[in-house]
């Protein structure tokens, strides 16, 4: 049921439960606490200064350099390196349309792209038409004023903005038809957690896909695995990886590898 703070249905991300608005700060109704405030189109449930976390790799995404080039020279580059040759992404995007498209006879709904950075997923998600709704989540305020400063460029105002966790997700359980990750799940440090909540918040039948870096059986790429790895940036096995989204209720899952680089998707049991 959508909170009466907002058409999202956002909730507590702690507790579950319905929040309402006091003035630029949404309160939970269950656990009276303060959990998000609301400002200059972002809302922003990290209520504690950030821990940036150790290793080279989660600290760069927090930066404002880095969120200005990412998008254009940044991921294209590493996302080259990985996969052993031109990025294409074109045919990424095509994945990612087949993963989220809703059933047949199942309402379009809400789309949530996790790690959103500075939007290239979630801006053609919008460009679609095919969803109700698009929202750009991600931790690091740098890359959600860069979408946001996007977004003004094109003149979007319905393109919601969230900061939060994604091991603690702000929506109610069941309330997201779609799921998109992209190049992301090697920076969350606890992944097993943040399966949990895609889970949790995928209505029945709803899409889900993500891409991230798993372990090859060569040395050469084993070598670049290991100093990907000394930047704190995780590197999967690929059964492992699958294994992790199957518990928490992803079946169907079907994998595309080009080197390092998986990209895989699903469907909520």
């Amino acid at each position: 049921m959508p909170s009466r703070a907002n058409d999202l249905g956002l909730v507590c991300p702690t507790c579950l439960g319905e929040l309402l608005p006091d003035g630029r700060e949404l309160r939970c109704e269950a656990c009276g606490r303060a959990v998000a405030e609301r400002s200059d189109g972002i809302t922003d449930f990290i209520r504690e200064p950030v821990a940036l976390g150790s290793g080279f790799g989660p600290k760069l995404m927090h930066s404002r350099i880095l969120a200005q080039v990412y998008q254009r020279y940044w991921r294209p580059l590493f996302v080259t390196v990985a996969g052993g040759g031109r990025h294409d992404l074109a045919e990424e995007l095509d994945y990612v349309d087949d993963a989220l498209r809703p059933l047949p006879g199942e309402p379009p709904g809400t789309v949530v792209d996790l790690s959103c950075g500075p939007g290239h997923a979630a801006l053609h998600l919008y460009g679609s038409g095919v969803f109700d709704r698009v929202v750009g989540l991600d931790w690091s305020q740098a890359m959600l004023n860069q979408l946001q400063a996007n977004l003004r460029e094109r003149a979007i105002d319905d393109l919601p903005l969230i900061r939060a966790d994604v091991a603690r997700l702000p929506f109610a359980s069941g309330s997201i038809s779609g799921v998109h990750a992209g190049a992301a799940l090697h920076l969350w440090p606890d992944p097993a957690a943040a399966a949990a909540e895609i889970g949790r918040v995928l209505r029945p039948g709803g899409g889900f896909i993500a891409s991230t870096f798993a372990h090859q059986d060569n040395p050469i790429s084993r070598s670049l695995e290991a100093l990907v790895s000394l930047s704190k940036t995780r590197v999967f096995y690929e059964d492992e990886l699958l294994g992790l989204f199957r518990a928490h209720g992803i079946d169907g899952l079907e994998s595309f590898r080009r080197g390092s680089l998986i990209l895989f998707w699903g469907r909520r049991r």
